[in-house]
């Protein structure tokens, strides 16, 4: 039986619309009474816990005359299970976070959806999923458990040594402000229609240029990542445009800083603004990359005009015309991006195409989310990593390093990991740090007590000083990829050497590509031998499958950035490996064999985690030729051990060199073997792959024009009512001109249920321009409707592996059926009831569908005699909750109540109640009449529901 509580609305208040429900979705918090709060507790109202999709809130349990059958609740979790599956349903008790990172629902460890969020209620539906208990859930948003039960993860630990500044310090310092006056500017463009959004993309940006820098210069471009968009005092909104009342938050404006030093040294830099996208991409299944990128390409090209020499138009035109035309380089571009803003710029960078007219030949990606995957082929890529993230807090920007180190053969570009001690998510960007402007911030970081990164601890930095880290490494990225100078290179290439203007922050970086050759990759391939006292393994980040893989720690996947599998899925999806050699002696080693020249490299550099349990894991290396003559080189620096951030240790590689001996009797060009050789009593770590390396850069041809390039579309496909299994295909288009062989992983995911998951590796020959997903389905000739696609079929997810970028990485194939559209009806159109007794009318669809059914009825003044009854007559607790600026005396015609209707998929029936106070005052009868509209769908004509309520006897 369902229940679905109503609502209350002024009586000029129409019913919502499915897009209404949708939209509002959007807005975070409400101010005041408004349609827009009506809205929203309506779509609250519109699905019941009993059937409600991973698109619609489940009601309030609170408001339930009584729990469903099926159903467990723990703190602020419901999960209610049926004969279809099962709904979670979390209301948090504090608004979320508007950052970066989304949510998402664990069930015992594992992933199972990332829930919507609508009107402070956060709801998923996992078809064919039985047996759920909601002490077993969890949400999590970018690694950090928000509620409910703890993930398996490292357990906290500290560390009696934190990390420590490097002694060296970089004699060119590109964080120095550099000898040009800067002045700047903001200006307006036409706004952009964008398929998915309802409302307009703004075009805006902030100039800020050099004044009286001669020739064309590089240009920098920022892009904002997701943050509240409107605010009112200490009130936050995400939706666009802003209500009346309230004001932009400018978050394109927060990098003036770091917009200000580049324009020194003579960039002319541009802060592009995206709060459309922030207020709308929640309903998007990209999360805005792919609106963000459009926005990043679209503010570039305008720029290519103006630079052409096409006469801006409005009352930027002169400004532009004497800063801008004519005066940038846009064949050299360097892109910039904060959060989700890092990962709309990265697929700016890979959608490259000839024709462009302008190239982005480097990108600086801070704090990025990956929800994609996604590599930018060719382009020279610097992340920073704030330790104490407390919004994208699992650092899964780090992939963005980790694929880029083999994506493509022939990739050279320098893709480096900075991690930054102390730094928070916020801080980057003015508007998003307290105080700091009129806007409402905050810090992100959750645990104001935490050790290492609460408000008070020693190693946190202070806002000013974190955007001074952050204005660092952008200007050493800039003039390592937009100029001709390598003076900054070695803050990039994992060189144990700071900077003066970074101040007292401890910064750690790690880097492949460049002047680099790979010389240990852990594979099955890889040979190793462990001396006594000693052990190694080639292991698994992840293993998700039980049973297959050896993991490289139980402390589980969340533990490590660089172990975060894409999916969470028991597809077999491939998990990075790790060589993890642990000795309990001094002298314990592990021998790994393969000859190599090492031709005339000046180092060895290796990626290395350092395992939290051992206190000590210091290691040597030693050289074998293949005569036999060897020669033992002492590290120039160990691999510090982390503190825990918040609950969890952070296992981040750092690199580890060792210098070669320039003369030596080993012969290095025929080397048999390295060893690695504890010199500390004991250890424990992970080696993720080893390099030949010099500082430097190293050209690369390979760019993401010219490997393969896939786009993965949707498709709808017939069912076949009269076969039990059936054969779709969804076609996944490749185009680019690409001579290398191809290599992606693809997912198949049915949507429709809680298994059927699957994976395997495509391999495409150059020429071949498509690849064909086959997708296994039941034939059945249950009507299926168009308009709810996005509620079931079966997703196809590509993840690129070797020499291929995939712009779009999610594609859905819709099977459509011949069975006609079920109508809704009601049983019986006139009912009675008593005081104490419930309103009740059962409501049917003439034949089950694929996806759930939802509808309005709306409360109108009766036809029947006699009055009609007021809200003090029914229970309080039936509409308290949607209730507010209705008096009582009111009748539910004049209040405008509204009631949700909802038939879960593949059942027919649900029923409208009305519970009746055992007190209420009816005379001699009151009367009740609600119509549910013609829909031109499900409901074709009107529907009326009629109800008289007589006293009781006696």
């Amino acid at each position: 039986m369902q229940q679905t509580p109503a609502a209350t609305l002024p009586p000029t208040t129409r019913s919502p619309t499915r897009r209404q429900c949708i939209e509002s979705g959007a807005l975070m918090r409400v101010r005041g009474y408004s349609k827009t709060a009506v809205v929203m507790a309506l779509c609250l109202a519109v699905t019941s816990l009993g059937g409600s999709s991973a698109h619609a809130d489940a009601a309030d349990p609170a408001t339930s005359l009584s729990a469903p059958t099926g159903q467990s609740e723990h703190g602020n979790f419901v999960v209610h299970e049926d004969s279809y599956g099962s709904t979670f349903t979390w209301r948090p008790r504090e608004e979320l976070p508007m950052g970066g990172a989304r949510p998402e629902f664990f069930l015992d460890g594992q992933f199972v959806g990332a829930p919507l969020a609508k009107g402070g209620v956060l709801t998923l539906r996992v078809p064919g999923l039985q047996g759920a208990k909601a002490r077993s859930v969890s949400a999590v948003s970018g690694g950090r458990v928000l509620d409910g039960r703890a993930l398996p993860s490292a357990k906290k630990r500290t560390t009696t040594k934190a990390p420590v500044q490097p002694a060296a310090i970089l004699k060119d310092d590109p964080g120095k402000k550099g000898r040009y006056k800067t002045e700047s500017f903001t200006y307006t463009a036409k706004s952009l229609k964008v398929a998915g959004y309802p409302s307009r993309l703004e075009m805006k940006a902030l100039v800020v240029a050099p004044k009286g820098a001669k020739g064309k210069r590089p240009v920098v471009l920022f892009l904002h990542g997701r943050h509240g968009t409107c605010y009112v005092g200490e009130e936050v909104d995400l939706a666009w445009p802003c209500a009346d009342g309230m004001k932009s938050i400018p978050s394109y404006r927060g990098y003036a800083e770091q917009q200000r030093l580049l324009a020194s040294q003579g960039y002319v830099t541009v802060s592009v603004s995206a709060n459309g996208i922030n207020a709308q991409d929640a309903e998007v299944a990209d999360a805005g990359s792919g609106a963000r990128a459009l926005v990043v390409r679209e503010h570039l090209a305008l720029l290519a005009k103006w630079n052409a020499g096409v006469k801006a138009t409005g009352k930027d035109a002169r400004v532009i015309k004497r800063v801008l035309s004519g005066h940038m380089n846009l064949k050299k571009v360097m892109t910039v991006g904060h959060s989700r803003g890092g990962e709309g710029v990265n697929r700016a960078a890979l959608q490259e195409k000839k024709g462009d007219p302008f190239r982005i030949v480097a990108q600086v990606l801070v704090a990025p989310t990956d929800f994609g995957r996604q590599v930018a082929v060719g382009v020279p890529t610097t992340v920073l990593l704030p330790f104490c993230d407390g919004d994208v807090s699992d650092l899964q920007g780090q992939q963005y390093v980790d694929q880029g180190a083999r994506i493509a053969a022939g990739d050279n570009s320098l893709k480096t990991s900075v991690l930054v001690m102390g730094a928070n998510h916020n801080y980057f960007n003015t508007y998003w740090t307290p105080n700091a402007t009129a806007a409402p911030a905050s810090d992100d970081w959750w645990d104001a007590g935490d050790a290492a990164c609460g408000s008070k601890a020693r190693s946190r930095l202070k806002p000013a000083a974190q955007r001074a880290v952050g204005s660092t490494y952008i200007a050493a990225a800039a003039r390592t990829f937009l100029t001709r100078s390598t003076s900054a290179v070695k803050l990039l290439d994992g060189t144990a050497v700071r900077a003066a203007s970074a101040g007292r922050a401890v910064v750690l970086t790690s880097a492949v590509g460049g002047k680099r050759r790979a010389v240990v990759v852990p594979s099955s391939a890889l040979k190793v031998k462990a001396s006594v006292n000693a052990s190694a393994t080639v292991c698994d980040g992840f293993a998700l499958d039980e049973g297959v893989g050896t993991p490289c720690t139980l402390d589980g996947s969340w533990a490590s950035p660089h172990w975060l599998p894409s999916s969470y899925q028991t597809t077999g999806s491939p998990s990075p490996r790790a060589l993890r050699f642990a000795w309990k002696k001094t002298g314990g080693a592990v021998t790994i064999s393969a000859p190599r020249d090492l031709g005339s490299y000046r180092h060895i550099d290796l990626r290395v985690i350092a395992d939290p349990s051992v206190t000590a894991g210091r290691f040597a290396l030693v050289l074998r030729d293949a005569s036999g003559r060897k020669v033992k080189i002492k590290s120039q620096n160990d691999a510090a051990h982390l503190p825990a951030a918040g609950e969890t240790a952070r296992l981040w590689a750092q690199t580890v060199r060792f210098t070669l001996p320039k003369r030596s009797r080993v012969n290095m060009s025929k080397i048999a073997s390295i060893s690695l050789v504890g010199t500390s009593a004991r250890g424990k770590v992970y080696v993720l792959d080893g390099h030949l390396s010099s500082s430097g850069l190293r050209a690369t041809k390979v760019t993401s024009k010219n490997v393969a390039r896939f786009n993965v579309q949707d498709a709808v496909v017939t069912r076949d009512a009269r076969q039990s299994e059936q054969t779709g295909y969804l076609t996944v288009p490749i185009s680019n001109a690409f001579t290398s062989a191809a290599r992606v992983w693809v997912e198949v995911s049915d949507l429709n249920a809680f298994a059927g998951y699957s994976g395997k590796y495509y391999t495409v020959q150059p020429g071949q321009r498509e690849i064909k997903v086959p997708v296994v389905f039941a034939g059945d000739d249950i009507f299926t409707d168009d308009s709810f696609a996005d509620q079931g079929g079966y997703g196809v997810r590509i993840e690129a592996k070797r020499n291929a970028v995939v712009d779009r990485v999610e594609g859905r194939l819709t099977v459509r059926n011949s069975a006609p559209r079920p109508t809704l009806s009601v049983e019986q159109t006139d009912v009675v009831a008593k005081p104490g007794g419930v309103v009740r009318w059962v409501l049917s669809l003439s034949a089950p569908m694929t996806q759930d059914y939802y509808g309005f009825a709306t409360a109108v003044p009766p036809t029947l005699p006699g009055g009609e009854l007021t809200l003090a007559s029914a229970v309080p607790s039936w509409f308290a909750q949607f209730g507010q600026g209705a008096a009582k005396a009111m009748t539910f015609s004049q209040a405008g109540v509204v009631v949700g209707v909802s038939v879960p998929a593949y059942s027919t029936t649900t029923t409208i109640e009305v519970p009746v106070r055992d007190l209420a005052y009816v005379g001699d009868g009151r009367t009740l009449e609600f119509v549910v509209e013609p829909d031109g769908a499900f409901v074709p004509e009107p529907i009326t529901l009629r109800a008289r309520i007589e006293p009781k006897e006696g």
